[in-house]
């Protein structure tokens, strides 16, 4: 079969592997589209700690069942599914907390074991047993489908930070996981959205997604015009979206009192944030940091782009076979595209 196979930091190929066999408890899928996720490029360039070499990347994964396990009995082949890579031990510290996403045992398909940028994937035992498998219905497509995974971390994310009825929130990076932002931010009654955002062709896209206002902060001082648009108060919610501690830093700045910050985007190992503190202590500020989901934010965010509340086509801008992943990365990175879905 053909996959996307990463040999190293900077070093992925295209290439020939063997077809995986499929366990008696296990299934294999015939991969139908998998996202380019900006963690997956990251990992491209820069590695991953928990990755062994050679691996498959390709976490946002849907597909159809082509072989079922004998010791299986709950899936068919045939069946359309989506796979979430959050697949939890349920047994160390964190996860008896209910805190699956900061489990210490961590299964994640591309990452610990071989993920979907590849023609077939294996899913395996503890994917089954303690992940999740959600089918797909026929009136949805493998490509919105892929959409969940993202859009599962920001829906944990707003769930946590409680963006409300009546916020103001501010999303500082319209990358897919930015748009998603703004979208459910309106779902769940923020009454403005404010978008901010260095590419012009990015915060372009962003009005579509519903932003009530758009800056460019390349041009103008972020937190100047968040005063100045909410009568010198400040943003109930702000969402950093991105990898930046610049915008963190504006994050806080811009706050009103009482107000929740949301650290969403990591920055690169070693930079720091600078924080004033007086900010956070005078204004009774509340900082977050947001990774992951559990399963029934999961689930959660599958239904409502299966409902069709949320319109994932339109983060689909590019869909491109396996083979191109390149240069779905070079969309990705040029802003041109929000979201890149691979056929493999």
């Amino acid at each position: 079969m053909i996959a996307a196979v990463l040999h190293g930091p900077n070093d992925l190929r295209i290439e020939e592997v063997k077809t995986p066999a499929c366990g008696q408890d296990e299934l294999l899928i015939r991969v139908k589209a998998v996202g380019l996720c900006g963690s997956d490029i990251r990992t491209i360039f820069n590695g991953h700690k928990r990755i062994t070499y050679p691996q498959i990347l390709g976490h946002e994964i849907t597909g159809d069942i082509v072989k079922v396990g004998s010791g299986v009995t709950k899936y068919q082949e045939g069946q359309r599914i989506y796979v979430s890579p959050t697949v939890p031990c349920f047994d160390c510290a964190a996860c008896k907390n209910g805190w699956y996403c900061q489990c210490e045992n961590l299964t994640v398909p591309g990452t610990t074991i071989p993920g979907g940028f590849a023609e077939y994937m294996v899913i395996t035992k503890d994917i089954i047993e303690r992940g999740q498998i959600i089918p797909i219905p026929d009136n949805m497509s493998y490509e919105n489908a892929v959409m969940t995974e993202p859009l599962s971390s920001v829906y944990a994310c707003q769930e946590n930070a409680d963006v409300t009825l009546g916020d103001t929130v501010v999303v500082i990076g319209t990358g897919p996981i930015g748009c998603l932002h703004i979208e459910l931010a309106r779902l769940r009654g923020a009454i403005r959205v404010i978008a901010v955002e260095q590419s012009e062709v990015r915060l372009k896209m962003a009005k579509q997604f519903g932003a009530d206002y758009l800056i460019n902060s390349k041009n103008e001082d972020p937190v100047a015009r968040v005063k100045e648009i909410t009568g010198n108060w400040g943003a109930e919610k702000i969402i950093s979206a991105n990898p930046s501690t610049d915008a963190q830093k504006q994050a806080i700045e811009m706050a009103a009192k009482r107000g929740k910050v949301v650290f969403f985007g990591g920055v690169a190992p070693g930079k720091l944030t600078e924080i004033d503190t007086n900010l956070v202590h005078y204004n009774q500020l509340m900082l977050l940091g947001h990774f992951g989901y559990d399963h029934l934010q999961n689930y959660k965010s599958f239904a409502l782009i299966a409902s069709g509340r949320l319109a994932a086509e339109k983060y689909v801008t590019h869909v491109l076979p396996l083979a191109e992943i390149k240069k779905g990365i070079e969309l990705t990175q040029s802003g041109e595209a929000i979201k890149v879905v691979l056929q493999p």
